[in-house]
């Protein structure tokens, strides 16, 4: 019946949404609503975000909405080209030591922030040294454990001074490495605590500066020129980026939206001119139109079984959820860009071995197989779920993850287990999750970098991203042998094992579904494109004549 329910909503939504395409469509053919001045660069790009939450600093809480505003605002020194090679950004050019130990990054003479004065090294090394003071709470410091004394200094056994990050003049910057780390170079193009903070305002003692314009300064193609809490964020242009020249984009304004329809009404006016993650309903609706975008992202949805919450903390109960669930259910209600998934490493990532992806190296780790589910549960002495303490499923109140929820809900029910959902608010989702105390509670993780060891290395021991503190020796020590072990091959093989022990064998991952994100985009916009984890590079935008 729930199922059925949550069926209908969609539906209904769809003919909404197809009420408004069909209506706007008798009004004659759409032309493009993208203004440009006289020498043809585009005066407003404007596209959707959630709901604002965390900070704007790189070395503090970067959630999901920070990483639009560094896409944007802050250029590392060493990026990806489309096909996921490196390239130089704000770093010209690097040197590797040969025993793989040392990294050496010349900064251009030319970098400058918004404010028009130098980009240095100090400013690289402001937002790693501030991260690695506990108290800032930096979600991405692990990141930066590859640099030697990195986590003994955030542990509190030596000081900042003896972190391996040298500044031997205001354009170089020089890394040392506790030992050879495989994927040391994909950290660097968008791990939050690898880019700038200018050392002129980014300061712990100013504890908001991220969140005013004029303080976050920016040394990418566009900066934080206006924000309205909640609403918006405008980017205009920084006429001091070194590249400045081949940006044709003027301004972009980021809109914090949750509501599906709201959405697909100011796209259909034009006060949006992307619509980023477009609902199934929104996507059908436009089904044939050269609007409709697909793209093969490199993420995964899944839930979270907590093992040191009870009766989580039983491998049985955990397998016997974890088999009771229904992919193709889930798909059904998400839309067509959901594609069911039983890996914790994103599906279309693709293998630096070969370039499978990762879905089909990896196989099915988890099967669903309800007879067995109801037996595990047996064996774990909750026959038909009798016994069971009281069970929450925790999930962020946006999008579709009510009627995930509301699925789960039906097919937990056929276990025999009555299960409570929790809606909450994004940002209170958020810090909730983060407290490591919920039983079940839903997760997405968007990759970080071009690596599995994105997914992989939440869940080592004292990750500063692992919410459910996941412990497990053999875990643990296949983790760090991958990030020693330097032959591609090898390497993968460890990390299919740590996969494998997680999902497969301790069941505290439980993956649902991957995406294919689908976007609205106006026709007349052309010559950008997404990087190899998908992200969009905005910087030539062209309008079609």
């Amino acid at each position: 019946m729930k199922i059925v329910k949550v069926v209908s909503k969609v539906l209904a939504a769809s003919l909404f949404t197809a009420a408004i395409v069909v209506g706007f469509s008798s009004c004659g053919e759409k032309k493009s609503r993208v203004k440009t001045n006289e020498k043809g660069e585009i005066l407003e790009l404007c596209i959707n975000n959630q709901s604002e939450t965390g900070e704007y600093d790189p070395a503090g809480a970067a959630a999901f909405v920070y990483f639009s505003h560094q896409t944007y605002a802050l250029d590392p020194l060493v990026d990806y080209t489309k096909d996921g090679l490196y390239t130089p950004a704000t770093a010209e050019s690097w040197e590797v030591s040969k025993d793989l130990l040392t990294y050496t990054f010349h900064i251009r003479k030319n970098a400058k922030w918004s404010d028009g004065s130098d980009v240095t090294s100090y400013d690289y090394k402001n937002t790693m040294v501030r991260a690695l003071e506990p108290a800032n709470g930096s979600w991405y410091v692990d990141f930066l454990f590859p640099i030697k004394n990195a986590k003994a200094a955030f542990d509190g056994k030596t000081s900042l001074e003896n972190v391996g990050i040298a500044t031997p003049d205001a354009k170089t910057i020089v890394f040392t490495l506790e030992a050879p780390c495989a994927y040391f170079l994909d950290l660097l193009p968008n791990v939050p605590t690898f880019r700038p903070s200018s050392k002129k305002y980014a300061k712990d003692e100013d504890k908001n500066w991220d969140m005013i314009p004029g303080k976050n300064l920016s040394n990418g193609p566009w900066y934080m020129a206006e924000r309205k809490p909640g609403e918006y964020i405008l980017y205009k242009k920084n006429p001091y980026y070194y590249d400045a020249e081949k940006v044709n984009l003027l301004s972009i304004r980021m809109r914090f939206m949750d509501d599906d329809q709201a959405k697909a009404a100011a796209y259909q006016t034009g006060e949006l001119t992307i619509l980023s993650g477009a609902a199934a309903s929104i996507a059908d609706a436009y089904e044939g139109k050269p609007d409709v975008r697909f793209v093969e992202i490199p993420q995964t949805n899944y839930i979270m079984l907590n093992p040191n919450v009870a009766p989580f903390d039983n491998p049985l109960v955990r397998k016997a959820f974890a088999l009771a669930v229904k992919r193709s259910n889930i798909c059904t209600v998400v839309g067509k860009s959901c594609m069911a998934s039983t890996t914790l490493v994103g599906r279309f990532y693709k293998s630096k071995v070969d370039g499978t992806q990762w879905g089909k190296l990896q196989g099915e780790l988890l099967k669903e197989d309800l007879a067995e589910a109801k037996k595990l549960l047996a064996e774990a002495g909750f026959p038909e779920g009798k016994g069971l303490p009281k069970i929450t499923y925790t999930y962020p109140s946006m999008n579709y993850e009510g009627d995930v929820a509301q699925i789960l809900q039906q097919q937990w029910k056929e276990l025999g287990v009555e299960v409570e959902l929790r809606a909450l608010e994004n940002e209170v989702y958020v810090a909730t999750r983060r407290e490591a105390k919920s039983q079940a509670i839903r997760m997405q993780w968007y990759a970080d970098y071009n690596d599995p060891t994105s997914w992989l290395m939440m869940y080592v021991k004292g990750n500063s991203l692992n919410d459910i503190r996941y412990d497990n020796p053999k875990y643990n020590e296949l983790m760090a042998k991958s990030d020693l072990e330097l032959d591609v091959a090898k390497r993968q093989a460890l990390l299919v094992a740590a996969e494998k022990l997680i999902v497969s064998e301790d069941t505290c991952i439980v993956p649902l579904f991957t995406n294919n994100t689908t976007s609205l985009t106006d026709p007349s916009l052309t010559n950008f494109y997404y990087d190899v984890i998908a992200y969009p590079n905005y910087k030539q935008l062209q309008v079609k004549q």
